[in-house]
């Protein structure tokens, strides 16, 4: 099953729910390469080899857009499957893998992501809204693009990107999603630090997510929720949930560049309207051009 795809799943002090995550990947036939943060300080990498998965240990791993990099020296096969430590494929998904690659000419494939919403005694449920900018340009939809060749992509450091620019391009069909459960591990307190974090590394960064990531501040209505269609991820969502941090951080201060920046955008904004078709210098060539796109014989809608 696993002949020209590798998975690969970054991870640091996991053990909670890392052993409840490689078993879901085992009983289908995956076997994962972990990378290992070097600053884990719990038994994760016992867990890990205990279950049969190779480790790479990654030294000073400081964002996630690095793995493209790392794929070149520890991936065997034509393609690279990311996926963090809080996501898991779902079977349509596997299924899908479970056939040829995509044509030779793609380089790169958008996979569809579902964010996981779990209340204790619920049933677990997705969230999505029409305001997401997804790239695809299909609204309700929120793709990333996961499944990449790490010998033909270009890479690139630049933060809220797969870590290489989109170039060459397939999906799959909306069924063959993966599930996401930042929201159901880490508490809304926890998640507003992750982007006063990103806003710290350049203003915008973090208040631009501020929609998808803290579901619980926006206005009724603009995120709906649904029903998945299968209790396969259930069992996950619980591990997931009661590996939470018992106490919620506190949000920490805005450093005074920072202060600066939200204060020069804000004025910027008053002052004229926003060019939205405007690039940041950093961003440009990051668009996902629709004319690129390869359609893909192997997959079925």
């Amino acid at each position: 099953m696993q002949n020209w795809f590798t998975v690969l799943i970054p991870t640091k002090d996991s053990a909670l729910w890392i052993g409840a995550l490689l078993d879901h990947y085992k009983v289908r036939g995956i076997t994962p390469i972990l990378l290992l943060d070097d600053r884990t300080k719990d038994n994760t990498r016992a867990i890990a080899y205990a279950a049969g998965v190779p480790i790479v240990d990654v030294h000073g791993f400081t964002h996630t857009e690095a793995i493209v990099s790392i794929a070149k020296d520890c991936v065997k096969t034509p393609w690279a499957l990311f996926m963090h430590d809080d996501e898991v494929p779902s079977d349509r998904l596997f299924e899908r893998l479970a056939g040829p690659p995509p044509p030779d000419a793609v380089q790169t494939v958008a996979l569809p992501r579902r964010w996981a919403w779990y209340e204790p005694g619920k049933p677990l449920m997705y969230g999505y809204s029409d305001q997401w900018q997804d790239r695809t340009h299909r609204p309700g939809t929120d793709h990333a693009w996961r499944l990449f060749r790490p010998d033909q992509v270009v890479y690139t450091s630049i933060m809220h990107t797969e870590g290489y620019f989109i170039n060459h391009w397939s999906r799959v069909p909306l069924d063959a999603y993966f599930v996401h459960f930042e929201w159901v591990l880490r508490s809304h307190a926890q998640r507003a630090v992750k982007l006063r974090r990103y806003d710290e590394y350049r203003w915008g960064y973090g208040k631009f997510f501020e929609k998808i990531y803290l579901p619980e501040s926006q206005e009724p209505g603009l995120i709906r929720y649904e029903h998945f269609e299968t209790n396969t991820y259930d069992e996950l969502a619980r591990i997931y949930y009661a590996a939470r941090a018992k106490i919620d951080p506190p949000l920490p201060r805005r450093s005074l560049r920072t202060q600066y920046a939200r204060l020069k955008a804000y004025i910027n904004e008053k002052l004229r309207p926003p060019d939205f078709s405007a690039e940041a210098p950093d961003r440009k060539g990051l668009t996902v051009h629709a004319d690129r796109e390869i359609a893909d014989p192997h997959n079925s809608d």
